[in-house]
């Protein structure tokens, strides 16, 4: 490895910094997010014995650099992307947990770079949460990278009719991504794919922990109807039947159903 890669190794207690979510995560929790999507990953990892192989290695929160300091070797494009979505996302974390928020961005990543190498579709994958769930307007997203990646993110953002009860309106909001994902073009669609399947996972992985009452923490607690939705995206996304990312949703849906 070079000069600025080495091991980063959780303690005994399983904890270890990971500079992408600028939080401590826990591995004994599988709370790590390290893989091909995040900007500080080189390369495989033993995850068994703690260790990710990331550029940077902390060993306090102390007179840390920013966030995203330049890394050698990625795209100037995707650097902006990872930037712009850290700082919306700062203070945001997953639901009724302590994991950053950000943790699921680079989940998604790690799908969608399975899926494609086109720039704007993986940096629209890194924003696809911003306007839905910050202060982000699709007009930033236009004035910062262009027409394409704000439609692409736009298709994958619901109407959350805020004001309202979420529990309340769940049910109509996922109707609505239903049927407009039946239209949707193929980049729209694998951003869908990718971030679903980062949700199943981190539902898999909460599961092994809190067992049933893991869908006490969604608007929508009935197992069966969260089924009904998983199932019912899966089945607008058969382009994708045969790539290694659905074949994943699939073990997920299994386990989880």
């Amino acid at each position: 490895m070079s000069g600025n890669e080495h091991f980063v190794s959780a303690d005994s207690e399983g904890y270890f910094y990971c500079r992408a979510v600028d939080c401590y995560l826990n591995v004994k929790k599988e709370q790590h997010v390290c893989g091909s999507g995040c900007p500080y990953y080189t390369g495989k990892a033993d995850i068994a014995k703690g260790e990710f192989v990331c550029r940077y290695q902390e060993k306090g929160m102390d007179d840390q650099p920013a966030l995203f300091p330049s890394v050698e070797g990625l795209d100037e494009r995707l650097y902006k992307a990872y930037a712009y979505a850290a700082k919306a996302h700062l203070g945001q974390y997953r639901k009724k947990t302590r994991v950053p928020y950000f943790a699921h961005i680079i989940t998604t990543m790690n799908y969608a770079v399975e899926l494609t190498e086109k720039i704007e579709v993986l940096q629209a994958a890194i924003l696809h949460d911003t306007v839905e769930d910050t202060w982000v307007t699709f007009d930033d997203l236009k004035d910062e990278f262009g027409d394409r990646v704000a439609g692409l993110v736009e298709a994958e953002t619901e109407n959350k009719r805020r004001g309202m009860p979420a529990a309340q309106t769940w049910e109509i909001r996922k109707r609505e991504a239903i049927e407009h994902l039946k239209a949707a073009s193929p980049d729209a669609k694998l951003i869908v794919l990718a971030d679903k399947t980062a949700n199943l996972e981190s539902i898999v992985r909460e599961q092994r922990y809190l067992g049933v009452e893991i869908w006490d923490k969604f608007n929508q607690p009935d197992k069966s109807k969260q089924e009904w939705y998983f199932r019912a995206v899966r089945a607008q996304l058969m382009d994708f039947y045969d790539t290694s990312v659905m074949k994943m949703y699939d073990k997920y849906l299994e386990i989880l159903f």
